[in-house]
């Protein structure tokens, strides 16, 4: 009986580490956002984001538009494969929050 309390007890500490744990993991910073966006700016779909008035704003200010941002594998951002996905993504994260504000 006191084998099964301990392993429970155990058991409740690694399940509580780890929950606090990995959400540090997944949680983007300025530093993940600013990175992404720099090697974004690779990019002529990026740029021409960037130059339309109201999508540079959200780019620049909206938080939910940066998290996407900040989100993107940096390991993979800059392989044609991905742009596709990320500009798709990216052009709907944008499209929705415009649509939000009207």
């Amino acid at each position: 009986m006191k084998l099964l309390f301990y392993i429970l007890v155990f058991g409740l500490i690694v399940f509580l580490n780890l929950g606090l744990f990995i959400p540090s993991l997944l949680a983007v910073d300025e530093e993940d956002i600013r990175g992404n966006i720099n090697r974004l700016k690779k990019s002529k779909w990026f740029q021409e984001l960037l130059g339309d008035e109201k999508y540079n704003q959200l780019i620049v200010h909206d938080k939910d538009v940066r998290r996407v941002i900040g989100k993107f594998d940096d390991k993979k951002i800059d392989k044609n494969i991905f742009q596709n996905r990320y500009r798709k993504k990216l052009q709907n994260v944008l499209q929705q929050r415009l649509n939000s504000f009207a």
